[in-house]
């Protein structure tokens, strides 16, 4: 493993551990680095492979299987924040976030909202039956408020024609 690949495999650990730390001490900076230290973690997979590859080709072995390991991991690396960008987007995920901010429990908990992370994680399914959409949605977010933050999720339905609604919290 390359110099390179170990620094990358120690930051991840760096920020997967604080992220992790941060939620049980309770440290309320940075809570988004979990998610950045596995996204970390998968790019110094990447390089160990990139590596692992530059080796098999000087002894002359095959690499059929770590150059498909590479791609699987570069469409992730590209999609992952693809599909993030577009959850963020979402008329699902504006309603959540309109329900998060005017919750009168969480804002006493928490405080005031300040924001939320910037990386949201869940699902959105969207049917169409004759031009009327339905669906179901599901969010994790970080809530920060202005006394801590706290990781939330909210499950969301949309019935034919109307608008989401939040089911669960």
């Amino acid at each position: 493993m390359s110099t390179r690949s170990k620094f990358i495999l120690f930051s991840g650990i760096l920020l997967l551990a604080f992220g992790i730390s941060s939620r049980l001490i309770p440290v309320y900076f940075f809570w988004e680095s979990r998610i950045l230290g596995w996204i970390v973690l998968i790019m110094a997979l990447l390089s160990y492979w990139f590596d692992l590859r530059k080796s098999r080709i000087q002894k002359g072995k095959k690499t059929i299987w770590v150059m498909i390991g590479i791609v699987v991991l570069i469409l992730f690396l590209v999609i992952a924040p693809v599909t993030m960008y577009l959850l963020k987007n979402s008329d699902a995920y504006q309603a959540a976030t309109d329900e998060l901010e005017n919750d009168k429990r969480l804002r006493e908990e928490i405080g005031t909202i300040q924001g939320f992370g910037l990386f949201p994680l869940g699902s959105v399914q969207i049917s169409s039956r004759n031009g009327e959409e339905s669906g179901s949605a599901s969010f994790q977010l970080i809530v920060m408020g202005s006394k801590k933050y706290k990781d939330v999720v909210i499950d969301l339905v949309k019935q034919e024609g109307g608008f989401w609604k939040v089911i669960e919290r």
